[in-house]
Parts: C-alpha cells; structure tokens; sequence
C-alpha cells in the first residue's frame, strides 16, 4: 500500500505539471469576448504580457482583430498597429484604447508618424467595429482594418502600452527591453508569428561577409517540435504510470 500511495502521489504531481505546460503554451485560447466575438486564429505575443486574436478574410482583405494586454497602469492605454513601412514605431497605423473623460473605454486611430506627440487622426488603412472593454486587469481592443490590394499578407505588428493619458491624448511609453522589443512579423494567411530576419552583419576587415548571428528559422521550428513533443511524451509516460497503478 505505500508503494502504491508513493505511485499515486507521483502520478498527481506529474498530471499537473503536464497541465501547466499545455496551459503555458497557450494562454491566448482561454479568452472569452464579449458579444459573442470569435476569431480563427489566437497568438500569445512574446512581450508585455499580450496577445493577439484575429480573422484574416484574404477575398475582401478585410482584418478583424482583439488585441489583449494590461495597461501599464489601470488608468493607462494599449495599442497595436501594423507598419506598412516595416519601421517600428515610425510609420505605424495604429488602434489605441483607453478610457475617454467620462470614463467610458473607446478606440482611437493614430498615425505615429513621428516621437513626438501624437494626434488622432485617419489611418492607412479603413477601419470600423472599433471598441474596447476591460476584462481581469487587461484591456481588450477590436477593431476591423481593410488591407489595400496587393499589400503581402505578412505584415510587421507594433503593440505597446502605457501608463498614463493626459487631456484625451495617450502619453508616451516606457523604455524598458519589453518595449522597445514589441514588434514583429505575423503572417495573416498562415495564422502564425514569423521570425524576423537576422540584421545584415557588417563586412568583415578582409572585406567578406561572416556569417549572420541567432538561430534559423529552421532551428526555431525544431525548438517548438521539441516542446510539443515533450510534452507527448510527459503524456504517455503519465497514462503509462496510471495504467501500472491500476495492477498494483
């Protein structure tokens, strides 16, 4: 019998970390919207703590999307953009939720041309359907874009958050690492995150190129292929071990 009890408490401990892992790759599914919104594809993002869901219908190029983030503090702002230019920030078209003066939660439309202030204005791009509401700390943004024709389906996303919005103007961000480091291509046919292409490195003193540094894309594929079968196997072992407890 403590054999069998050291089993079992085994078994419980391995369930549950097996539960964490599934849980920890993929937070995003777990979001519910309100009026019964749903989307195709869910995208938990590398920075900030956020994520994206989001419908991409390529024969009327139009976008739907629920960007979901916590504000760097409660009374503070969430945005996400798509860079038509690739730039980063500069040049990005984006959505920013936030609480307007009679504290109702809205969307705006911002074309950050620059670092300076910035202006509510039209974007690139047309837009409708724009709302937000909050839910558990975070701030949900939708809005619907309508990509222009022949604009590639992989497009660079800018998301950022902040703190504070002074006079009905969201106010500037932080500088930390998980801010200046959200950015990032997303391939809106595929439903997946791609991975930036390494910067061109500089030529070496006997003027040949070295080669570029950071794992391959290849090589990321392989890391993910790991995980998910890491966690098969933690699966089989488990059902393995339960269907041993079951002759003890």
């Amino acid at each position: 019998m403590a054999v069998g009890a050291h089993h079992l408490a085994l078994l419980v401990a391995l369930l549950f970390a097996a539960s964490a892992s599934v849980s920890a790759a993929g937070g995003c599914s777990s979001d519910k919207f309100s009026s019964n919104r749903t989307f195709a594809h869910c995208l938990d993002l590398p920075h900030l703590n956020s994520s994206l869901h989001f419908t991409y219908d390529s024969a009327a190029r139009s976008l739907s999307i629920a960007f979901v983030a916590p504000p760097a503090k409660p009374e503070g702002w969430v945005a996400w953009a798509i860079n038509p230019t690739g730039g980063g920030m500069r040049g990005s078209q984006a959505l920013i939720g936030f609480h307007q003066a009679d504290g109702a939660l809205a969307v705006k439309t911002y074309n950050i041309s620059g670092y300076g202030p910035i202006s509510e204005g039209p974007i690139a791009f047309e837009t409708s359907d724009l709302a937000a509401e909050m839910s558990g700390g975070a701030m949900r943004v939708f809005g619907k874009l309508v990509l222009p024709k022949g604009m590639t389906t992989t497009v660079e996303q800018v998301w950022q958050v902040g703190a504070t919005v002074a006079d009905g103007v969201p106010q500037k961000h932080g500088f930390d690492k998980e801010n200046m480091e959200a950015k990032g291509l997303v391939d809106l046919s595929k439903g997946a995150l791609v991975q930036s292409p390494p910067p061109a490195p500089a030529p070496a003193a006997n003027g040949t190129s070295p080669p570029a540094p950071g794992a391959s894309p290849t090589a990321s594929a392989s890391t993910s292929n790991i995980h998910v079968k890491g966690i098969g196997n933690a699966v089989a072992l488990i059902v393995s071990l339960a269907a041993g407890f079951l002759f003890i």
